[in-house]
């Protein structure tokens, strides 16, 4: 695009006139010389048509130039940016930032404005899935029923009496903690060492644990309850 300059023709001529009328007898003469064709610049006849205003708020200043011809000055805060000419029948297009003009053969102005095509928005990352929760473990797993008596035996080891009418249980373990076995109804004796573990059905759901001695070791025997009290004891005479 150009910016071209207009000089308004119609002083020039009226001045040209003046300076003839002012001119000496000799100098008239001479002015009847070979003739010297038209003033070329006599046929720039650009004559104001109208204003526009462009879609931003800046303004078109519009010419006709002559038969066909038009021309746009383009003025943004009021300074001129651009002139913008159409000639031959073909529009004349101009782009300032984001405002688009374009100056048809007839003399009228379109304009528009461009905008940045906005970037798509990013997704918002979704968080990750929280792990579920594990489930709690059951207390009732890990809760050892707690004996309902424990009582050393004669023989050093201990006795651990578990209650029940129909699962009466007897632990027996070492000093140490180490086990020895568990006495019930399925499997009532067991023997360590020389002793005899027993356990024995009193009838009407009362149990008893009998420690036997064999006779080397002195054939003793101890019965206890399952509050661990020592209820009956037996130890041979020897002779």
């Amino acid at each position: 695009m150009r910016v071209t300059r207009r000089s308004v023709r119609t002083a020039a001529v009226a001045t040209g006139a003046v300076a003839v009328l002012l001119l000496p007898a000799a100098g008239a003469f001479a002015a009847d010389g070979p003739d010297q064709g038209p003033d070329p610049a006599s046929s720039d006849q650009s004559v104001f048509w109208r204003n526009v205003d462009l879609a931003d708020g800046s303004l078109a200043r519009v010419y006709q130039d002559g038969p066909g011809r038009f021309s746009a000055e383009i003025y943004a805060g009021g300074s001129l940016i651009d002139t913008l000419v159409s000639t031959d029948g073909r529009p004349a297009y101009g782009q300032y930032d984001g405002l688009r003009v374009a100056l048809r053969p007839d003399g009228t102005v379109r304009s528009w404005v461009e905008t940045a095509p906005k970037p798509d928005p990013k997704p918002t990352p979704k968080p990750d899935p929280k792990p579920a929760p594990k489930p709690a473990p059951d207390q009732r797993k890990n809760t050892q029923r707690l004996p309902d008596a424990k009582v050393t035996l004669p023989d050093g080891n201990v006795a651990r009496f578990f209650t029940s009418t129909s699962h009466p249980r007897v632990e027996l373990t070492q000093k140490n903690g180490r086990s020895l076995g568990a006495l019930d109804l399925a499997h009532p004796t067991a023997a360590h060492h020389g002793w005899t573990y027993k356990l024995v059905d009193a009838g009407k759901h009362h149990y008893k644990l009998a420690a036997i001695d064999t006779p080397r070791q002195g054939a003793g025997s101890w019965v206890y309850d399952f509050q661990g009290r020592l209820v009956g004891k037996y130890v041979a005479q020897k002779g």
